[in-house]
């Protein structure tokens, strides 16, 4: 009798603790739609959606300070950022193979519009500037004689700026230089500087970039 006692005593808590699991996986088991996320410290936060003005209109009792995020238009961004828009709007973007292109396109130009050379002008610039230099290269024959322009030691490029405007992609680059005009022989001391933008429609199937501005006449 005692035995069936234990047994029967057993088969109660039993019971018990198995009424209570299940009752408490009904209740913690379950989401209310309450709960806050608790983030994970090893996962970089979210980036918030830019709203313009500056304030996030979600905040409680008023509009709280906005998340500084990288795609905010009024902030500045470094020139790798801008750098990394390019690659990411034309993925075959080299800035090396871009700058060995853009020197040898530089001294072509340069050496072109002082003889007056405009074909080989007119597939390297957008047709605004080629219109700007022609009209140049027109006055200067009436007035003065064309002379030939010689370079002295390499010719020095760098990416200055960078951006995507609709559809193209423009980069701004500062060359350095020393070059010797007309009857010159003597290297200058001081380098000329030229900032030029090149420009690429990335809708097109062509590969190749065009001047679409200039900073100093030639």
């Amino acid at each position: 009798m005692g035995d069936e006692g234990s047994l029967i005593n057993i088969l109660i808590f039993a019971g018990l603790a198995i009424f209570l699991f299940f009752k408490l996986r009904s209740v913690l088991g379950r989401r209310t739609g309450e709960e806050r996320e608790h983030p994970n410290p090893l996962e970089g936060g979210s980036v918030a959606p830019f709203r313009a003005g500056g304030v996030d209109p979600s905040g409680v009792g008023g509009a709280r300070p906005a998340v500084v995020i990288d795609n905010d238009p009024n902030l500045p961004q470094s020139l790798d950022a801008k750098l990394a828009r390019i690659h990411a709007a034309d993925p075959s973007f080299d800035e090396k193979h871009f700058l060995a292109g853009a020197r040898s396109a530089f001294e072509m130009i340069v050496t072109a519009f002082a003889i007056g050379d405009l074909a080989t002008l007119r597939p390297l610039l957008s047709s605004q500037l080629y219109g700007e230099f022609g009209r140049v290269i027109s006055e200067r024959r009436n007035r003065d004689p064309l002379d030939a322009v010689r370079f002295v030691g390499p010719i020095e490029a760098e990416v200055v700026d960078a951006k995507v405007v609709a559809r193209e992609a423009q980069l701004q680059i500062r060359f350095a230089s020393k070059q010797l005009h007309g009857g010159q022989t003597e290297p200058p001391e001081q380098e000329t500087i030229d900032v030029w933008t090149f420009a690429r429609d990335l809708n097109s199937r062509d590969p190749n970039w065009q001047l679409i501005e200039t900073s100093a006449g030639l």
